[in-house]
């Protein structure tokens, strides 16, 4: 829905309430924080739109189910605050706004750009955030390319009236294309009002629909030197080596000539193709999942969007994080999609309605749920045949809710009752790439398997093509040797009961990989940062083995020793000693990079070994040296380890 300035003031005035519980239910976010955030600066914002200059702009509030305040970006987790759409000097335009309620006492400017500390610690500069959101629609929103439509950004404080320090030191450029506005007089009733009327210097209503209704189309050029940064051997963060070399080649091969069958009945759409590439732990999936897509998206054959998709929260945010250190630019991560951006529309308000029309609307029906999502004539946010190729990572973590005993809403926000993952990723890809390894499932929602892939390949008609990768590792640098001593030590091969005792290893053997046991917690620390010393990479990790009691802490590593989540007393000289850390800090619950990429700023950045990583965030990466942190949830009975 698209309301003018007058209508919106109005909503904010007399009807603030509504407003709000329509946010709350339409975003799923309804904390008390959430709620009051909008009930300050939704009415702040509007009375800077009383300014007569604005009145009659079009500003994107809503989308086609609903009023709501915030702009989903298509094929996107993220959400804008508010986007203001019209026409500038030189055509249409898009302005950003972000609305942030903070008390900004005690706040500093950092020391990098776009870096500020707050209280919590250091946390992304709003201008920052500002220009990822309006590079992300400059770069893949089918509406702003259409109409070579400009695009810019600012943020509103709609509490603090005096915020010099998220313009100072290092952040002068950034906000110089992307300003900061405070709630005082000059601000409010000049500076602001003046920074949109520059951009916006009429309605453009035909604009303003097709921005709501824009879906995701990447920027060819764009992508192609993605690509290119990609593939470059000097500065891409994904090399290939050795047989991984090989098996990225076959599968090049294979996905190509998969390509050209598509492409030959590309104008009709009526051709689909399914590729699994499987392989164990260490074989190189997801570095063949970054040169594939490389290879793929500069291919001029390719006629769309070739996406590299993510099934985790904590995967999407490491990818996004290395395609943007690999090609220098932010608006990269836009490549990079979630598997939950696959739902063509189906939310909990829809399941809501359906059941209070009297709808059988059950995870078993799902679907008659999609026939009758795509009768109701509302607007389908992920179309058939979206994307010209997917290539799933860690395809095996995606969830298929018709698994027996898996029904219901999952808690990484993908809807049960819209079916399985991998379906609709078929449905709406001419090609559709997984890589996965069914073995390496641990989450109760990771259900999806080879054969249901090639079940719903067959459904669509698709050719299904299925590679392996089970000659390759590239875990612990190619020792397979440690890696099967490992495997037979900890009892994980699956030929347990037929596998020969684990023959004696050592660094003799011709490799230089150590494996040392730990008296203590300070021991195993003491190790771990000996080797920092020496210029390589380490983390403390560990199995769930405590319960996540700072996970909505602002700052975890200020936590009173006793509020941590890792408290292991020992002893030491006779005296009783206590370690603690904290789990792996995910400010927000959204970015889970900062353990393992420890960019600029963060806690693992100054200090590597501050917390500790779970199984969740680790899955996928590697590091020089791991300290694992075995505690009493893993126990020996009988012939094998289980779960305390």
């Amino acid at each position: 829905m698209l309301l003018d300035v007058a209508a919106f003031r109005k909503r904010t005035e007399y009807d603030l309430d509504s407003l709000v519980d329509e946010l709350a239910q339409k975003t799923r976010r309804s904390t008390s924080t959430e709620r009051s955030s909008w009930r300050f600066s939704l009415p702040a914002f509007a009375r800077v739109l009383s300014h007569d200059s604005l009145q009659g702009m079009h500003l994107h509030v809503g989308q086609s189910e609903g009023l709501i305040v915030e702009y989903r970006l298509p094929a996107s987790p993220s959400w804008a605050d508010i986007v203001m759409l019209g026409r500038g000097p030189s055509g249409p335009a898009a302005v950003v706004v972000e609305l942030k309620d903070w008390d900004v006492r005690g706040d500093e400017a950092g020391e990098t750009e776009g870096v500020v500390v707050r209280r919590h610690g250091p946390c992304l500069h709003p201008s920052d955030q500002v220009r990822g959101y309006s590079e992300y629609c400059q770069r893949f929103h089918s509406a702003i390319q259409e109409h070579n439509a400009v695009v810019s950004g600012c943020v509103f404080f709609s509490r603090a009236a005096a915020i010099d320090q998220y313009s100072a030191g290092p952040h002068a450029s950034l906000v110089d294309a992307y300003p900061v506005f405070a709630k005082n007089p000059l601000d409010v009733e000049s500076r602001l009002p003046a920074f949109l009327r520059e951009r916006l210097v009429a309605p453009d209503a035909e604009f303003a629909r097709q921005f709501e209704s824009g879906t995701y189309r990447q920027d060819r050029g764009f992508v192609i030197q993605i690509s290119a940064a990609i593939q470059r051997p000097e500065t891409s963060p994904f090399v290939l080596l050795d047989q991984q070399r090989l098996g990225y080649r076959l599968c090049v091969e294979q996905v190509q000539r998969v390509m050209r069958a598509a492409h030959a009945s590309a104008k009709t759409h009526d051709r689909k193709s399914v590729v699994v590439i499987h392989g164990p732990p260490g074989s190189g999936k997801s570095v063949i999942a970054a040169h594939l897509w490389a290879t793929l998206s500069a291919d001029e054959r390719v006629d769309g969007n070739v996406v590299l998709t993510t099934t985790c929260v904590s995967q999407r945010t490491n990818w996004e994080a290395l395609f943007h250190r690999a090609s220098g630019k932010r608006a990269a991560r836009g490549v990079v999609i979630g598997a939950n951006q696959y739902n063509p529309g189906l939310s909990q308000g829809w399941l809501t309605g359906e059941r209070a029309a009297g709808f059988p609307t059950t995870v078993a029906d799902w679907r008659q749920n999609l026939a009758r999502f795509n009768a109701s004539g509302a607007r389908v946010k992920c179309p058939d045949n979206d994307f010209a190729v997917s290539v799933v990572d860690e395809a095996h973590a995606l969830i298929d809710p018709t698994v027996p005993g898996k029904e219901g809403i999952s808690p990484s926000g993908w809807l049960m009752h819209a079916g399985p993952q991998a379906w609709h990723i078929i449905r709406a890809s001419r090609v559709a790439v997984f890589l996965m390894d069914g073995e390496q499932s641990y989450r109760d929602n990771e259900t999806t398997t080879v054969d249901r892939i090639r079940e719903f390949a067959m459904e669509f008609g698709a050719t299904f093509t299925q590679s392996d990768l089970h000659d390759s590792q590239f875990r612990c640098g190619g020792s397979v040797e440690y890696t099967n001593w490992l495997d037979q030590t900890l009892l994980t091969m699956k030929t347990q009961a037929s596998a020969s005792p684990a023959a004696p290893w050592s660094p003799s053997h011709g490799s230089a990989f150590e494996f040392k046991i730990a008296d203590d917690p300070e021991h195993i620390e003491a190790m771990l940062r000996q080797r920092v010393t020496e210029g390589k990479t380490a983390r403390l990790v560990a199995s769930y083995a405590r319960s996540w009691r700072t996970r909505k802490y602002t700052n975890p590593h200020q936590a009173p020793t006793d509020q941590r989540d890792f408290i292991l007393p020992y002893q030491r000289g006779g005296h009783t000693k206590t370690w603690s850390r904290v789990w792996n800090y995910v400010p927000e619950g959204k970015d889970y990079s900062l353990f393992i990429q420890a960019p600029v700023g963060s806690p693992t950045a100054a200090d590597p070994l501050c917390e500790v990583g779970c199984p969740y965030v680790v899955r996928g990466f590697d590091f020089d040296y791991v300290g694992l942190l075995w505690l009493n949830d893993l126990v020996w009975r009988g012939d094998r380890w289980r779960a305390a």
